[in-house]
């Protein structure tokens, strides 16, 4: 096991990824974004705040080789198998995890 981690996401550099990856701009853009909340996209599963996720930890490159499948939800998988505290107000969401020596496979028929 490694030591702890911590993430720290706040709105503002969400809102810039969100920008980028989706190719938004102008102020219209920004307004579609100005009501985003974190206890929403933790709950309905956001697939771009998990992408922002698992970009922001590097996880998937601290992983060992026999856990290098190259597919989201797999990675997603195993890295919440590593957050140990989740703090999410509006505005922040707090994510502290530990990579962990050994992680729990999920069945074959879905990943392998």
């Amino acid at each position: 096991m490694s030591e702890m981690q911590e993430l720290v996401i706040t709105k503002e550099c969400y809102r810039e990824f969100l920008c980028q990856r989706l190719r938004l701009q102008g102020t219209a853009a920004q307004r579609e974004i100005e009501n985003i909340g974190f206890p929403f996209l933790f709950a309905s599963g956001s697939e771009m705040l998990r992408s922002y996720i698992l970009q922001e930890t590097a996880f998937f490159s601290t992983l060992a080789d026999e856990y290098k499948i190259p597919d989201r939800g797999f990675m997603w998988y195993l890295f919440t198998q590593a957050i140990r505290e989740i703090h999410v107000t509006h505005d922040q969401a707090v994510i502290k995890y530990q990579s962990q020596d050994c992680y729990r496979k999920p069945f074959k028929q879905f990943y392998l």
